[in-house]
């Protein structure tokens, strides 16, 4: 199995290369480019929260548990006193780090239903509907953020999938198979409750329309080009020529 800072690292390429192409056939502004790159890195990390001793899950409810802590905060009264709203802010953290980790880690196993690929759509929708729900970014945005969300979150998987074979020998581990899997008999009722998850969520979603009219759109990528035509890096040297820094 893949370590953290090998995850860590193929999300990250892979989500820049993904976020790129994108920003090449202005599909996205920069302010986006960065958002999916952020989002396509977490969910190249989301299917290790199933560890209890992970670096991963431990990161991921910090960020999560100030995150709601602040939302909370936000929600109280405007007369509130600075240490008011630090103890509503306090207790809120301390609530979802301690108690919701507490039962999280309980409820999961390591390379249970978190570690397959429903999980990965399951993270991919609630990521959407975050966004645009609570943080009220458009229906495509959402739709594409969630998309590099699943898409990390698969990278994810058949990286974990890859480290379980033996290349020298050509034979499986015993880990093989255990990550990039629809579900589990051994495990029917969490593989159930994954996917009444999946359908509640779809419920919820934002609207996909401009989102499938744009990805599946051929004109939409008629002007993406992985290698320049002619000079390589032409207009740099045009700008560079103007301010006399080459003949």
């Amino acid at each position: 199995m893949a370590d953290f800072k090998t995850h860590l690292t193929v999300s990250s390429i892979g989500s820049s290369i993904a976020a790129t192409m994108l920003f090449a056939a202005a599909i996205a502004s920069p302010q986006e480019v960065l958002l999916y790159f952020i989002m396509g890195v977490v969910g190249g990390l989301l299917p290790d929260i199933d560890s209890d001793s992970s670096l991963t899950v431990r990161l991921l409810f910090t960020f999560i548990a100030t995150l709601i802590s602040f939302l909370v905060m936000f929600k109280q009264r405007a007369d509130n006193t600075v240490i008011e709203l630090l103890i509503i802010w306090a207790a809120s953290f301390i609530f979802i780090k301690i108690f919701i980790f507490s039962l999280f880690t309980k409820l999961t196993v390591h390379r249970g239903i978190i570690h397959s690929i429903p999980a990965s759509v399951a993270f991919g929708c609630m990521a959407a509907i975050g966004l645009n729900r609570v943080f009220h970014f458009n229906d495509f945005v959402s739709w594409m953020a969630g998309g590099f969300v699943f898409g990390g979150s698969i990278l994810h998987l058949i990286l974990d999938e890859l480290c379980g074979l033996n290349f020298i020998s050509l034979k499986a581990k015993k880990s093989s198979g255990s990550a990039f899997k629809f579900g589990s008999i051994k495990n029917i009722k969490e593989t159930i409750a994954i996917y009444m998850l999946i359908a509640v969520l779809f419920v919820a979603m934002p609207s996909h329309t401009r989102f499938f009219s744009v990805i599946f759109t051929p004109q939409t990528y008629e002007h993406l080009e992985f290698f320049p035509n002619g000079k390589w890096f032409s207009w740099l040297c045009a700008e560079l020529k103007k301010t006399d820094i080459i003949e």
